[in-house]
């Protein structure tokens, strides 16, 4: 599945770009019948699936204006039809909303995807600040796929890695 929605997303972008023949409003039409169809899909599974370990959390959310969420409903789509408990948050969450959770799970795995945020300036505090207030002292970890990755240092902290790729974050969960 994962590789039929790469290759009509990726294929539809990259004919736009090539020829400049699909404009932004056929671009929205078209990722919002795909969304249209993961939400079907995970519906599906919510109604399918018995989840027991709610101790554990896969939790998906883009970052503060981040608005590139097709990927990470795919993401939660999957995770779910293994049969995993996630919450997904979906689009612009703010970090300081993320420590509720930490409350409530002994150990989340937070996922995200930083297409266009945070931006580069603010990266390195953005994962900093991640680090600090949901990670530190905790077996959490953070999963980061998307275009802004290419600028992370995997060094910098051992409970967050980047990824190329949506495809690359679920083959890492190995569900």
């Amino acid at each position: 599945a994962y590789e039929m929605l790469r290759s009509l997303v990726g294929s539809e972008m990259c004919i736009r770009d090539m020829t400049n023949t699909i404009n932004p409003a056929h671009e929205h039409f078209i990722v919002e019948l795909i969304k249209q169809k993961i939400l079907i899909s995970t519906e599906k599974v919510l109604n399918k699936n018995f989840v027991s370990n709610n101790k554990e959390a896969f939790v998906l959310f883009l970052p503060d204006n981040e608005v590139h969420e097709l990927g990470l409903m795919y993401t939660n789509y999957d995770i779910l039809s293994h049969g995993h408990h996630t919450i997904y948050l979906g689009q612009s969450v703010p970090l300081e909303s993320l420590t509720l959770l930490l409350s409530v799970y002994n150990k989340i795995t937070f996922i995200s995807c930083f297409t266009i945020q945070p931006e580069q300036e603010h990266l390195a505090k953005y994962l900093f600040d991640f680090n600090k207030k949901l990670l530190k002292n905790t077996n959490n970890k953070f999963l980061v796929s998307g275009r802004i990755t290419a600028l992370m240092d995997n060094n910098d902290y051992k409970q967050i890695k980047n990824f190329k790729s949506t495809k690359e974050v679920l083959e890492h969960i190995e569900l």
